[in-house]
């Protein structure tokens, strides 16, 4: 089962996962051209009788993985700010109430340091 959410500049089609608190998306722009692909993840603080009494309490957040995207650098930002809203208020429901969305990016290829064996 998938749905989709509109925005003016985004669509994100997000589909249920084999993963308990886990979505894969797939976000496209107001052409309808590919954007992104995305793991979501719920990080969902445990209940307060599983911790010991002194533990810090934890707000739930939403945690985005972008697997594969075709955005730039310099438009992070402007992709993080326009999608997090979109997020927040499809995702949220009693049970979830997040306070924060957290992105994640892959590293690129040409940073990323080998050794010679």
């Amino acid at each position: 089962m998938s749905e989709e959410l509109n925005q003016d500049k985004y669509t994100i089609d997000l589909m249920k996962t084999l993963w308990e608190n886990t979505f894969r998306g797939t976000i496209f722009d107001y052409k309808n051209q590919y954007i992104a692909t995305v793991r979501i993840i719920f990080n969902i603080p445990l209940d307060r009788d599983l911790v010991p009494d002194n533990a810090p309490e934890v707000s739930p957040a939403i945690i985005v993985l972008v697997e594969d995207t075709i955005i730039s650098p310099i438009d992070v930002v402007s992709f993080e700010q326009t999608i997090t809203p979109i997020l927040v208020k499809k995702l949220t429901s009693r049970y979830l109430q997040p306070d924060r969305v957290m992105f994640f990016y892959p590293s690129p290829a040409e940073g990323a340091e080998t050794k010679e064996r």
